[in-house]
């Protein structure tokens, strides 16, 4: 008992020095390695992190992220309901057995509106079109918000296919 006891703390001091230790080593000599920062570099680098991405004015441009996202009104799990609900699989997906993942990109409009749906990356066999038309036929989101005010915001929504159970 007393011996882990005194491994714990042993152990847990060892793994504080090496932290300290890489946390305060230098290349020294003035020289930088590929490993380390430059000042001036990071000192010029723009913070992101805290800020909304777009091009433009954000007046009519689509936004690719907002703190406030565009949602789905009722949440993911009635998302995902309508779309398993009002998704038509194509016969030749059927036939194919075919299963996957269709990854659509819309934009949610201002009012809420689904516009512009584009396949990112898709299946074959008809899936494709169905995944767009299903996207196209949702009622309208909560739109995404900037600055208290509605922007139009790019989304992109997994659709999945799956063999049918015999």
């Amino acid at each position: 008992m007393a011996f882990s006891k005194y491994l714990k703390s042993n152990l847990a001091i060892l793994t504080i020095s090496s932290l300290t230790f890489l946390g305060t080593s230098s290349c020294g000599g003035g020289e930088e390695s590929k490993y380390s920062i430059n000042r001036k570099e990071e000192a010029s680098k723009e913070d992101f992190g805290e800020k909304d991405a777009y091009a433009g004015d954000g007046e009519g441009d689509v936004l690719s992220y907002v703190k406030e996202k565009p949602e789905f009104i009722g949440g993911k799990m009635k998302m995902f309901s309508f779309l398993r609900s009002n998704l038509v699989i194509p016969d030749a997906a059927k036939k194919a057995e075919v299963s996957g993942i269709v990854y659509v990109r819309f934009i949610v409009e201002k009012d809420g509106s689904i516009s512009d749906a584009k396949v990112t990356k898709g299946l074959g066999h008809g899936c494709e079109d169905a995944a767009k038309k299903v996207i196209m036929s949702m009622p309208n989101w909560k739109p995404g918000m900037l600055d208290g005010k509605p922007v139009r915001v790019y989304h992109t929504l997994p659709v999945a296919f799956a063999k049918e159970e015999k």
